[in-house]
């Protein structure tokens, strides 16, 4: 592989050391997909590549959105809370786990729980160092 940060993510995955890599964040969490047309193109935040993000949630980094946005989105049901950010190199699905989303087009994901966000970042890069050796 010739990207760096997935290098390196692959020998914090081996070292053990994913945890390292996951970021506190405050996340604007949007209860379904009804609900982000009263974001206009703000809703384009909780777009991947046109679709659906993984995972079973709608987040977004609430400092993307303009007050006059996160205030239609509350409006609209959505909160803001506190969540963790992960990089996301290759797409995967995680079973039973819940609490998460992520977006393949810019191999970012965020997670409601620490523990959450590891996992699902841990098993994204084991997908893409499997797929590497392929």
């Amino acid at each position: 592989m010739d990207d760096p940060i997935t290098n390196m993510l692959i020998s914090a995955l081996r070292d053990g050391d994913i945890a390292d890599h996951i970021n506190s964040i405050q996340l604007l969490w949007m209860p379904s997909s009804n609900s982000l047309s009263s974001l206009g193109v703000a809703a384009g935040w909780f777009r991947d590549d046109g679709g659906d993000p993984d995972g079973d949630l709608l987040l977004a980094p609430a400092d993307a959105f303009s007050p006059e946005e996160l205030a239609a989105a509350i409006a609209a049901g959505g909160k803001l809370v506190d969540g963790h950010q992960f990089l996301y190199p290759g797409s995967v699905a995680v079973g039973e786990v819940g609490g998460w989303c992520a977006y393949k087009d810019v191999n970012i994901g965020y997670a409601l729980r620490r523990e959450v966000a590891i996992a699902v970042c841990a098993a994204s890069v084991a997908r893409l160092a499997e797929e590497g050796q392929d």
